[in-house]
């Protein structure tokens, strides 16, 4: 308890003393100093800035170019809600000859992306035209330059490519750079119509159809186990394989073929983008993601929060499975006594209040104080990071071996988060028994999660659907009222199956 009142404090301290969001900067303020480097012999800068938000770079009174900042021209919100401020340079061949990522409150560029993977991303742009067509991870695609993307960073890169893109081409079509482009307009674009917006949206879903296919039928089979649960679960060998190659689907599609491990980030950011103005773009830009997000929107209302935890979440199926291996190995684990283990579920809750605080004042420091969680170690980066972040990953994974979970249900803010949506669960799936609890505790035994009551009931917050119970609950080897009534059915049998006695009556004849 002293371990969660420092970590407590320690959140808190940093939500109060956190810095306020930087000021986006802007184009009137640049100094040409700062774009010295793009253009060789550059003497001066237009002091007037031109609509809607560039400035000339001059030689002796030579344009060589212009300056802009892309999140001034094409105001894309990214997956923190606010937009990259990207300082961008196109000379008079509406070639891009500068481009550097100036601010931005992106967790992932904070905490997940090295510098020089950054700058190996931006630096792709370098001499591309404005009009050329640029799409990330694209590179065979017929009428498109494709460029890499940032590992670990799909959402960002793409959000960067198409601010990058749209602002460059914009301000060339504005300037009439240059006339000899085939097919290159002079006349301002037509805003876009709904149809386009539509089409544009498609685009990365095309782009990603394998993987769009295979998570949804992936989702298809979940909702199969989840809506004919009762059948399955009277077949204990059929479930726990069906549950087995479910978990090792979800840890190396979903996490590491697709990276489409849920943070707390995501609801952290969805909460931004409704604060700073709601817009699909973003967040169909990533169809794995988009398609996690909306099958647990629905999940939660019928099942509650356990179908992701229990299910669809990578770094809990490793856990999941690492125990199980455990089990089967016979290493000995340990639970916390009844009444520490009910008070160390309130960390995460706390955890979660801490982060939401934090983030309304600062996403960025929310982000990096989100490494709480081990995902962005253990799945998006493959490990590959600093020793305190191994360190740290690797401790929990280890005391998973010992105990169920034990991230899942003591730390984890984002199951904290889902935890208060499911309260509004519409439908109760799970079966109990009046001697449940009373005296039965044999299904309080078996969960790892330790989320059910002395007396019998479920508590739905902590429950990760994963329906070791309802396996129990129709085993009549296990289920002390089955075990009974299959005891009793059996001595009925052998009552029945038993050889009658014969009696054998001896008769004599008088002589």
């Amino acid at each position: 308890m002293e371990i969660f009142r420092w970590l407590l404090s320690a959140l808190l301290l940093l939500a109060a003393s956190s810095a306020m969001a930087l000021q986006a900067p802007d184009i009137s303020t640049l100094r040409l100093e700062q774009i010295n480097l793009w253009f060789e012999g550059a003497t001066a800068l237009d002091t007037q800035t031109s609509s809607p938000g560039y400035r000339l770079v001059y030689r002796n009174g030579e344009v060589l170019g212009a300056v802009f900042y892309s999140h001034q021209i094409t105001p894309i919100p990214a997956y923190s809600g606010k937009p990259i401020a990207t300082l961008m340079a196109i000379d008079t061949q509406a070639r891009i000859v500068g481009l550097q990522i100036v601010q931005h409150e992106e967790p992932i560029l904070v905490v997940g992306v090295k510098e020089e993977d950054l700058k190996r991303f931006t630096d792709q742009y370098i001499h591309l035209f404005a009009l050329d067509k640029v799409r990330v991870d694209a590179a065979n695609r017929p009428g498109y330059v494709g460029i890499d993307g940032i590992s670990s960073a799909t959402i960002t890169a793409m959000v960067l490519n198409r601010s990058i893109m749209q602002s460059a081409k914009k301000v060339a079509q504005l300037l009439n750079w240059p006339s000899h482009i085939e097919n290159f307009s002079v006349v301002p674009e037509k805003p876009p119509t709904e149809a386009d917006r539509w089409k544009e949206r498609l685009e990365p879903w095309l782009d990603r159809l394998p993987t769009v296919i295979t998570i949804t039928l992936a989702l298809v089979l979940l909702l199969f186990i989840l809506f004919f649960q009762d059948w399955l679960v009277r077949r204990p060998k059929v479930f726990n394989v069906l549950r087995t190659g479910y978990l090792l689907f979800t840890v190396v599609f979903i996490g590491y073929v697709f990276s489409a491990q849920l943070s707390i980030v995501n609801i952290l950011a969805f909460m931004q983008t409704l604060a700073h103005g709601f817009t699909w773009d973003t967040l169909m830009l990533d169809p794995a993601a988009f398609l996690l997000w909306s099958f647990i929107a629905t999940s939660i209302l019928l099942w509650g929060r356990g179908v992701f935890c229990g299910w669809l979440c990578p770094f809990g199926a490793i856990q999941d499975l690492i125990h199980d291996l455990a089990r089967k190995l016979k290493i000995p684990s340990f639970e916390f006594p009844s009444t520490i283990h009910q008070r160390l579920w309130a960390i995460k809750y706390f955890i979660l209040i801490a982060l939401v605080g934090i983030s309304l004042d600062s996403f960025s420091t929310a982000a990096t104080m989100a490494e709480v969680e081990p995902f962005k170690t253990v799945i998006t980066l493959k490990f590959a990071r600093e020793w305190g972040y191994v360190a740290y990953a690797s401790s929990l994974l280890f005391i998973g071996i010992f105990n169920s979970k034990f991230f899942c249900k003591y730390l984890c803010a984002l199951g904290a988060g889902l935890s208060i949506l499911g309260r509004f669960r519409i439908f109760d799936w799970m079966r109990r028994r009046n001697e449940c609890g009373k005296p039965c505790q044999a299904c309080a035994a078996l969960c790892q999660n330790g989320a059910i009551k002395p007396t019998g009931e479920i508590i739905d917050t902590e429950c990760h659907f994963c329906l070791e119970c309802q396996v129990a609950y129709w085993d009549d080897h296990v289920c002390p009222p089955l075990v009974e009534k299959r005891k009793r059915r059996e001595k009925r049998a052998q009552a029945r199956n038993r050889p009658a006695k014969v009696k054998i009556v001896e008769s004599s004849t008088d002589s």
